[in-house]
């Protein structure tokens, strides 16, 4: 009774608490975009006689935050984005899953970064050994996120291009044995062949990891969060910098975001409003950015009247040139 009477006497103030705690701490299945900042990883590479006395170079970043209604509130009123959980699945994965392919894909960013930097250094580096792992599945195909292709019907594949073509000499609903690698066991799957965009596909996507033996030999010192795929241009342009004997820095503080490919090719990226937003607060001179994310990163910059220069490039030679011309 003395219990029941306290809460009588002070519902309404037991009522303002937990709608206060809910209001503050309650998860909702969002998460919010919201400016970054910039990392300078201009000494994440150790190698010998590398040493950098003026400027750097910086991956850039956004931040992001769980969703509760106070937050959610707060970006309503900042303009930030509010994103679905959901959005970063792909078909009903689990967030083990995505955890995953994350680091695979930061594992692949490094991989590239230092394929293209030691070619266009002109310095040895040479491919031991390669194996493909699915990063996403977009069906029910039996394949997971981890799995090693080690062979497709019985057939040993080196890279993805050899694994399309298999899938693509057979028929619609047709089945194809995948031999993979699991939980460091062998196992061996089949997927159905479907078509999509006239395509004939299992519903997976694959890419190929590379292990190399290099010269000169460099340790590389990325943390995850700073080797993410939309670093990749950064990363090449970190471990170039320290394979070549010319000054590319020049006392300039470089940013810059883009995924990178085996041929140099820069990719697009999400959540430019916010990288451009955090190398401004981080007082970066120069901001390199995708092509297709170009024009929103000039409205960024012109809307809050940022000092700083932004350039387009679509290739890792033009970022070189623009630097040393």
């Amino acid at each position: 009774m003395f219990i029941k009477k306290i809460i009588k006497d002070n519902y309404k103030f037991i009522i303002v608490i937990i709608l206060l705690i809910l209001f503050f701490y309650l998860k909702l299945p969002y998460y919010i975009m919201a400016p970054g900042g910039a990392i300078n990883i201009t000494d994440r590479v150790e190698l010998d006689g590398y040493n950098i006395d003026k400027g750097s170079i910086n991956m850039l970043y956004v931040s992001e935050y769980k969703a509760t209604p106070s937050i959610c509130l707060y970006s309503w009123i900042m303009d930030y984005d509010i994103n679905k959980n959901e959005d970063r699945k792909i078909s009903n994965e689990s967030i083990k899953e995505v955890e995953n392919r994350n680091k695979i894909m930061r594992d692949n960013s490094l991989d590239i970064a230092l394929m293209v930097a030691y070619k266009k250094a002109g310095k040895y580096i040479d491919v031991k050994s390669k194996k493909n792992i699915v990063i996403a599945t977009t069906s029910d195909n039996n394949l997971k996120v981890g799995d090693i292709i080690l062979e497709v019907d019985n057939n040993k594949v080196d890279d993805v291009s050899e694994v399309k073509k298999i899938i693509n000499s057979k028929k619609e609903n047709d089945y194809v044995t995948f031999k993979v690698i699991r939980d460091d066991k062998e196992k061996n799957v089949k997927s159905k062949i479907y078509l999509d965009d006239n395509q004939k596909v299992v519903g997976v996507v694959i890419i190929t990891d590379y292990d190399y033996d290099i010269e000169p030999k460099l340790d590389l010192k990325f943390r995850n969060s700073e080797s993410g795929s939309s670093g990749g241009l950064m990363l090449t342009l970190t471990i170039y910098n320290a394979l070549v004997k010319d000054d590319i820095i020049k006392g300039r503080n470089i940013a810059g975001t883009g995924t990178i490919s085996y041929d140099g090719t820069v990719g697009e990226i999400d959540g430019i409003k916010y990288k451009i937003m955090g190398a401004a607060s981080d007082n970066i001179d120069i901001v390199f950015v995708p092509s297709p994310n170009y024009e929103d990163a000039i409205k960024t910059k012109e809307k809050y009247h940022y000092k700083m220069d932004i350039v387009k490039v679509d290739t890792f030679d033009e970022v070189l040139d623009y630097l040393t011309k």
